[in-house]
């Protein structure tokens, strides 16, 4: 280790290692501390204060249901009934004393007719326990609510002109809750001071209730959502508060539920956190400082041994340490451990050198063209053969990747790394590209080069050209087919041999197969130039019907024609990619387009007396589909030769003028 040209000793690294250890420990230290711990703790405190103040709603809303049970026991009596048919004050007077509204902590009761009106009400005042006087339009809101929901319950909190009231209303029916309602009672109790001072007293906590008229608090308000029921204020480092809404019948905040909370338990935890950590980390660093000083001295004087065995062993050329150093205790075993590492450096080098030797061999020997790649598809090797067969060199190919020769299919798909495919790969037939331009045709087998764990390091392909193969197989091919299709045809003949129409359509399907066109036609020439369709595709839209004859218009006078142009030559004709030249007007009463045309003549005694025409073969027509639907189209002028003898005497005098 080299700092400012300085070369420092083992000591001085060993001090600074220990100096960059304490402050990366002291780092982690606090900022585990300042984006963890502290944190936690913070969120613990608010679950805990959110807790709270979810108890206290609780409570809250166990007292409504309280007043509404209370509710319902009176609403559901029969002498209840009575007192809304009957007015008689004598159950008002036994029911609704002023120790009733006192023992069940009651500020208000009403009792209304089906039309909403007041029959009877008390409006009492808890703390000096006498009756007020009466408000008849306190709770008219409460009783429009109720309308909307008659029959049902109806219970929750109620800002009125005495303050936040408890409120509980239902209807008044019979003991058994049967039948239609009589009219309607409603109870209110108080929630005030008395009822928060003693919920504060049964939950141990100091909480009180925060107006929000006026627009107050709004705030507060804001930050307490569906999501967020509970907004929790950080006073100080010694008080939390913590807020909650409490919404009315019409579900509109009306109060703020308000709980104090003392810090002292997480202050007193954060500081006992920061002492235990504090006194860990001088643990730490007096523990990482005395296994510094004993490493330092257990280990210098023994490795100081090992460097000058080291250096004699590098610059003496032994292959044996000297026996000097010692064989037992801990520095023999490390010894040992270097005696047998330099053995097995030694083996595996004489292990790899014999590998490398091998596998050239075996590239120079197999008479196949072999070349390996890395995981990167460049090519690591590339042997003799391969550079006959593709004209490339090992040092144009070797860093090179295998795309530069590559074609179908391997730059659209790589197979050798594609993990989906069944390694290994044999027998896959691909094209490569030649030095010169041109295009081979390959059979290969491929597979995974792995390395001493069994990762994948590269792959490994062999191929041969197999292009002369693969012609002299299609080739034959195309004989096998055209001569099925003479034999076929030669049958035929003999069997329908009067039958025009029947060896056309015959000849037609074999000669469309045979050159894979999708379009053509089978005609005889007529003296008046006209042409008489034996077969066709779906390939004309207006054909002329002469003496049950189906006919091709005749040439004009002067104008070049597709359909006529095999008369004006020696021999067949082919055209390709006409539709780059907008010839269609050369086609008259042709409905598809013609991309590529071919026509043969059918000839006899060596006059043309018809023609074999295809169309729109996918990549065009060459000489060698001419000569041989011109094979087949010499046995349809036999056929021709034949009728036609036999049908000059039936259309003598008709406009079909057969030469």
């Amino acid at each position: 280790m080299i700092v400012m040209g300085l070369r420092l000793n083992l000591k001085t690294r060993l001090l600074i290692a220990y100096a960059v250890f304490m402050l990366i420990t002291v780092v982690v230290a606090i900022l585990s501390y300042s984006y963890f711990v502290l944190p936690g703790y913070v969120f613990l405190e608010h679950q805990e204060a959110t807790h709270h103040v979810q108890r206290l709603v609780s409570s809250i809303d166990r007292e409504i249901d309280s007043l509404n049970t209370f509710t319902m026991d009176y609403a559901h009596w029969d002498d209840s009934c009575d007192y809304i048919q009957t007015a008689e004050p004598a159950y008002i007077e036994s029911n609704y004393v002023d120790q009733m509204l006192v023992d069940n902590h009651l500020s208000y009761v009403g009792i209304y007719d089906l039309t909403g009106s007041l029959l009877y009400g008390k409006r009492f005042d808890l703390v000096a326990q006498t009756q007020q006087p009466l408000i008849v339009t306190m709770y008219d809101n409460v009783l429009k609510i109720y309308a909307a929901n008659y029959n049902r319950s109806l219970s929750g909190l109620f800002q009125s002109d005495d303050g936040l009231q408890m409120v509980a209303v239902r209807s008044i029916k019979k003991s058994d809750g049967s039948g239609e309602a009589f009219g309607t009672i409603l109870f209110c109790r108080p929630l005030d001071t008395s009822y928060i001072n003693n919920l504060a007293r049964r939950n141990r906590l100091d909480i009180g209730l925060v107006s929000i008229a006026g627009g107050g608090q709004r705030h507060i308000l804001e930050q307490i959502t569906a999501d967020v029921p509970v907004y929790i204020d950080e006073v100080s480092s010694e008080r939390l508060d913590a807020f909650t809404k409490l919404s009315d019948l019409e579900h509109q905040p009306v109060v703020l539920l308000q709980v104090h909370l003392s810090r002292y338990l997480y202050m007193h935890t954060r500081t006992t956190m920061v002492y235990a950590s504090s006194l860990a980390l001088v643990a730490i660093m007096l523990l990482a400082l005395f296994m510094g000083t004993t490493v330092r001295h257990m280990v210098m004087q023994p490795f100081k041994q090992l460097s000058h065995a080291i250096y004699h062993f590098r610059h003496s050329g032994d292959t044996v340490l000297p026996i000097s150093l010692p064989s037992t205790g801990e520095m023999g075993g490390l010894v040992q451990e270097f005696r047998l590492l330099l053995t097995d450096l030694e083996e595996s080098r004489v292990h790899q050198n014999f590998t490398r030797e091998k596998s050239d061999l075996i590239k120079r020997v197999v008479p196949s063209a072999i070349f390996t790649v890395d995981r990167d598809k460049v090519i690591t090797s590339w042997n003799k053969r391969a550079e006959l067969i593709t004209g490339y060199s090992a040092t144009e190919m070797i860093g090179s990747s295998c795309f530069l020769f590559a074609k179908a299919p391997c730059q659209e798909h790589c197979g050798l790394f594609d993990s989906g495919q069944k390694k290994p790969i044999t027998g896959r037939e691909c094209t490569i590209r030649h030095k010169n331009g041109s295009v081979l045709t390959i059979s290969k087998n491929a597979d995974y080069l792995r390395d001493e764990h069994g990762e994948i390091a590269g792959g490994i392909e062999c191929f041969e050209d197999v292009t002369e193969r693969k012609r002299f197989e299609e080739a034959l091919k195309w004989e096998v087919a055209l001569n099925s299709r003479l034999a076929l045809l030669s049958q035929s003949i003999l069997q329908y041999g009067k039958n025009e129409i029947q060896v056309a359509e015959e000849l037609l399907d074999y000669a469309r197969n045979l050159t894979g066109s999708s379009e053509g036609f089978v005609a005889e020439r007529l003296c008046n130039e006209q042409q008489v369709l034996w077969s066709s595709t779906q390939l004309f839209d207006d054909i002329e019907i002469k003496e049950g004859f189906r006919t091709i218009f005749a040439l004009a006078t002067g104008r070049g024609s597709l359909l006529h142009a095999v008369y004006d030559s020696t021999g067949g004709v082919f055209f390709n990619s006409l539709e780059k030249l907008h010839v269609e007007h050369l086609a008259a009463g042709v409905t598809k387009g013609i991309k590529h045309f071919m026509a043969v003549p059918v000839t006899y005694g060596g006059q043309v007396i018809g023609q074999v025409a295809l169309a729109n073969k996918d990549d065009g027509y060459s000489t060698k589909e001419v000569q041989a639907v011109e094979q087949l189209a010499e046995l349809f002028a036999l056929v021709l030769a034949q009728s036609n003898r036999s049908r000059k005497a039936d259309v003598s005098g008709s406009d079909v003028v057969l030469c």
